[in-house]
């Protein structure tokens, strides 16, 4: 195959599962519509169709300071809330989602997820709907967490590479103060 052809049929493949990618998000979009109770919310991302149970965790979210992206597709999933920079999905699951079928698929998506460096949340919907509040908070310290964890990494990660340029330079300046001396 020459690599004109193996190119075209690269952006063939990344056309196809962008066209699945919104097919999908329209039937998710469809289905929660279609559900009772079910609210049009506006976020910063755009407009989206969630469930009482995930209005009422992304409203508790927002009033805890957070900023979670909805209905975010991360390695062919959408997940109910999404913290990208901090690689943290959150899952509002309501009771169909606890038994059978779903939960093999759950458990699947949730591997597939952590393979790829993700931490799912997973909270049920009496937990949410009881102790919205509590839910926030523990997405919160989780988020917190790791913006602390990211940040002392780029610290060390600098305070590291600061050593090398010294260990570099060290030579250099003994040879300048020499030439400076002789």
């Amino acid at each position: 195959m020459n690599i004109g052809r193996a190119i075209a049929y690269g952006i063939m493949r990344e056309v196809e599962r962008d066209y699945r990618r919104k097919a999908t998000y329209a039937r998710i979009q469809s289905e929660a519509a279609a559900r009772p109770g079910s609210v049009r919310v506006q976020t910063p991302h755009g407009t989206i169709w969630m469930s009482p149970i995930e209005h009422t965790l992304y409203e508790a979210m927002v009033a805890d300071g957070l900023a979670p992206v909805p209905q975010l597709c991360v390695e062919g999933y959408y997940v109910d809330f999404a913290f990208p920079d901090v690689r943290l999905a959150v899952e509002a699951d309501g009771a169909a989602y606890h038994a059978g079928e779903r939960r093999q698929r759950d458990a699947k998506r949730d591997w597939v997820l952590r393979r790829a460096g993700w931490t799912v949340k997973r909270f049920r919907g009496t937990t949410i709907h009881q102790k919205a509040g509590n839910c926030a908070y523990v997405v919160r310290r989780e988020v917190d967490g790791r913006r602390a964890e990211i940040a002392l990494r780029i610290r060390q990660e600098e305070l590291r590479r600061q050593a090398r340029r010294e260990a570099l330079l060290r030579p250099l300046r003994r040879i300048a103060r020499f030439l400076r001396l002789g």
